[in-house]
């Protein structure tokens, strides 16, 4: 006696065709009811106009914060390992100020070419007295071929997430020209 003749059979193809149907409507499912976009990983220029936002004020400098204006123009400071970079400080309101992914960005305002090197990154800042604004100073944003970027106007951009998905965005229109800063070690 065959195993068919106690169950009935069903042909491998047949079965196949079965059990791809079913990933098919078990993968549907689960696209409608079970997917949603973890913190960071959405694009908060599309946003959700309920998400709430922070506030983030872009400032130049290496131990102390001065807020940087549409036109102003940052120094390139010469880097210890002859690199050079622009000396940024961030301040954020209303935000978690620990663990919030930074990321900073300077480009050509022409044609959008980025003129600094990647700068995304996971950092905490200090809170100050008031429990609503945090600060974080001395960050060095890259400048890797500065003969792309002087002289040209640029668009400085600045994006903060904390950790519960409150987003900060914020850019300035600058130039950037070479500072006298050298590397004092």
């Amino acid at each position: 006696m065959s195993r068919c003749d106690l169950v009935p059979c069903v042909s491998r193809p047949a079965a196949r065709t079965r059990m791809a149907a079913w990933a098919l409507v078990l993968g549907v499912a689960g696209l409608a009811f079970g997917c949603s976009v973890p913190p960071g990983d959405g694009d908060a220029s599309v946003g959700d106009a309920s998400a709430a936002v922070g506030v983030l004020q872009l400032g130049e400098g290496e131990r102390s914060f001065r807020a940087i204006e549409d036109g102003d123009t940052l120094l390139l400071a010469r880097g210890c390992q002859g690199s050079q970079h622009v000396w940024m400080t961030l301040r954020a309101l209303d935000m978690d100020p620990r663990g919030m992914v930074v990321q900073l960005s300077l480009a050509r305002a022409g044609d959008g070419s980025p003129v600094t090197s990647d700068f995304r990154l996971r950092l905490s800042f200090t809170p100050d007295g008031t429990g609503t604004a945090s600060q974080l100073t001395g960050l060095t944003l890259q400048v890797p071929m500065p003969e792309s970027a002087l002289g040209q106007d640029l668009v400085l951009r600045g994006r903060l997430e904390d950790r519960a998905g409150v987003v900060a965005v914020s850019e300035r229109r600058v130039q950037i020209a070479w500072g006298t800063q050298i590397c004092d070690i």
